[in-house]
């Protein structure tokens, strides 16, 4: 038989066991962190997203608020461009239109006062429009001579024009003389063409 002093004791087995693990705290804080700018940036990416929204809204308004105007001021100013070329053209046609004497005479002729009443009508229907009449004479006699008898033509066509109707206001008559002929020879057919009154219409 074994001595009791022989036998060994029988030892003790302890068996731990773990029954929840738990993360590092540090761990944990990080995982915090990261979801925490993850939502910020979600966040601040729908703000963004809003306000462009709103930005875009505001300029589409904007625009179509503002579209209108600038064509209306541009078809406003084509119509005065048009009026003014038309009323310049008018000018111009009416400057081709004559009065012609004879020779050594001022008074106007009847057969010429369609062409005085044409210019008349013109200066009442345009009320910001005056008109200078040019009397000439030919060459023949002298200079102050020449100068005289084309301000008596002149004002011969300024008094039919009041007669008419036009204000002598709107009127301003002058002379050239033999100064500014329109033909050159030296025979009746120039002559005739120089002894005459023009009109050159201007804005008062």
């Amino acid at each position: 038989m074994w001595g009791i002093s022989g036998l060994h004791k029988p030892r003790r087995l302890t068996i731990v066991t773990n029954l929840g693990f738990q993360p590092p705290i540090r761990s944990i804080a990080s995982m915090n962190k990261s979801a925490l700018l993850t939502l910020l940036c979600a966040t601040a990416l729908a703000a963004c997203s809003t306000t462009a929204q709103k930005s875009a809204a505001t300029d589409q308004q904007s625009a179509v608020a503002q579209a209108p105007t600038t064509p209306i001021v541009a078809d406003k100013m084509s119509a005065a461009e048009m009026e003014a070329r038309k009323v310049a053209a008018q000018r111009a046609e009416l400057a081709k239109k004559s009065v012609f004497f004879a020779f050594d005479q001022f008074s106007v002729d009847a057969k010429y006062r369609d062409v005085v009443k044409e210019q008349a009508d013109f200066i009442a229907a345009h009320p910001n429009d005056a008109v200078m009449v040019e009397g000439n004479a030919d060459e023949r006699g002298s200079r102050e001579y020449n100068l005289a008898l084309g301000q008596k033509r002149a004002e011969s066509v300024r008094k039919t024009l009041v007669l008419m109707g036009v204000a002598d206001s709107r009127i301003e008559a002058v002379s050239f003389g033999s100064e500014k002929p329109r033909a050159t020879c030296h025979e009746e057919r120039c002559w005739a063409e120089n002894r005459r009154v023009d009109f050159q219409h201007k804005d008062k």
